[in-house]
């Protein structure tokens, strides 16, 4: 397999959330990321992603995903939460605490209780994934068992020559506009241009 008849191609670029290896497009509009692993570890790292939450929702059809953001403390929980929920209860000793009413140095026990992680909704729209999506590893790294249904595989040998092992399937038809991509790199262009060269006189050679 070839990408010379893409007509532009990216590399660590943000077309979507994540961040791209390799991004190009074809003269038809369609769109392929890559994802390069030079390990299994990472291969599996790579599913914390959100970006894998959104392939396995668009596969069965559903066009919302969760986001797990953080988890929620609540401090000195009343003493029914505590019986209801032991296993959420965090018990900690402080000693030589100041007891003022006392006036004395005493040992304390204060409890706080992990709550349930705030979980957030989230919709998405075909544009947030590209039309096919493939993983290129080192040849014989993984087996084309091992990516998703969504995912394509490609190995790479010690000569870099790079050999279709499974098809990426059409994870959607939708045309991405590659002129989205154009606009970054001129701002960032633009930026680099205002930073080092503002109030300076350019002189020509």
């Amino acid at each position: 397999m070839n990408f010379f008849s893409h007509d532009y191609k990216f590399i660590n670029v943000y077309y979507f959330n994540n961040e791209s290896d390799w991004l190009s497009f074809l003269p038809s509009g369609y769109c392929y990321e890559v994802e390069i692993k030079i390990s299994r570890s990472d291969f599996k790292a790579d599913f914390k992603k959100e970006k894998h939450r959104l392939h396995n929702s668009n596969t069965v059809g559903r066009k919302t995903y969760l986001v797990r953001q953080g988890t929620k403390l609540l401090h000195e929980p009343n003493w029914e939460l505590c019986k209801a929920f032991p296993e959420l209860i965090i018990a900690q000793e402080h000693f030589n605490h100041w007891s003022t009413k006392k006036r004395e140095f005493e040992s304390r026990v204060t409890l706080r209780m992990e709550h349930s992680s705030m979980i957030d909704f989230r919709t998405f729209a075909n544009e947030k994934l590209p039309n096919k999506f493939f993983y290129a590893v080192p040849e014989g790294m993984i087996s084309k068992d091992e990516v998703p249904d969504y995912a394509g595989l490609l190995y790479i040998d010690e000569n870099l020559k790079v050999t279709k092992v499974k098809d990426g399937k059409f994870i959607h038809k939708d045309i991405l506009d590659v002129k989205k991509l154009f606009k970054k790199t001129y701002y960032a262009y633009e930026s680099f241009v205002r930073n080092n060269f503002n109030n300076k006189e350019i002189k020509a050679s």
